[in-house]
């Protein structure tokens, strides 16, 4: 293969010229699949989201409670700061960026 084979398009990776169809269909095959995927990111963020409040009640009764397990607290709070953290990056791939 020749650098001649190659067609350059702006902002994008080069393309054999005879696999720029299958690119093209590779695209809209992407963009299906992500409206797929968003609806099961949504799903898994209100789910995550209502397991990240139901952590924070836990946390709080156990709190209120004298002689609590400090250990178990520990764990609740580790695992809501992790819940919190993925919550984000799910949100992150959900916002579409803009270009400034």
């Amino acid at each position: 293969m020749k650098i001649q084979d190659f067609s350059l398009v702006s902002g994008c990776m080069p393309v054999v010229e005879g696999s720029a169809r299958e690119a093209v269909e590779a695209l809209r095959a992407a963009a299906a699949m992500n409206q797929q995927d968003e609806s099961e990111l949504r799903s898994q963020l209100a789910r995550m989201r209502q397991e990240h409040r139901d952590l924070d009640a836990a946390i709080e009764a156990l709190h209120n409670i004298a002689g609590s397990d400090l250990l178990q607290m520990q764990r609740l709070k580790k695992r809501k700061l992790h819940l919190r953290d993925r919550i984000i990056e799910i949100e992150d791939q959900l916002t579409p960026d803009i270009l400034a």
